[in-house]
């Protein structure tokens, strides 16, 4: 990539993503009993140990997917996944609720563009992964 500005936007839209991984992912780790809640709430078929476990989980791999997206590390693969969460985050809430018009409900969407955007073109210059190729 020898555009200048699509390595900035890459790094902004890596970190941007990142900043919300992050803290998604440690609000699951630090307040477990607020999210385990909303878990059972979307998935009322799963007892209180098997949301819990799930929240766990989901905290630990949001937070994982946060740091290589900020450190661009494996970045094509952590953009799919980040871009496969949120999609999934949305298709959730919208199987349980429908479709509504809490934008709060939408910011999902734009998520999961930027982690397909990441995924399709990658870390950038300003990357561990391009730090590899050099």
């Amino acid at each position: 990539m020898e555009n200048k500005n699509l390595d900035i936007a890459l790094l902004v839209l890596r970190i941007g993503l990142a900043a919300v991984f992050l803290l998604f992912g440690f609000h699951k780790l630090a307040s477990p009993s607020q999210t385990t809640a909303e878990i059972q709430l979307l998935l009322n078929f799963l007892g209180l140990g098997a949301a819990a476990a799930i929240n766990f989980y989901m905290g630990l791999t949001e937070v994982a997917v946060g740091l290589g997206l900020a450190f661009g590390v494996k970045t094509r693969w952590v953009g799919f996944l980040a871009a496969l969460l949120t999609a999934s985050f949305l298709g959730s809430f919208l199987a349980k609720y429908g479709i509504s018009t809490n934008p709060d409900l939408y910011r999902d969407v734009g998520l999961t563009a930027i982690g397909i955007a990441v995924a399709l073109l990658g870390g950038g210059k300003y990357s561990l992964d391009n730090r590899k190729k050099e």
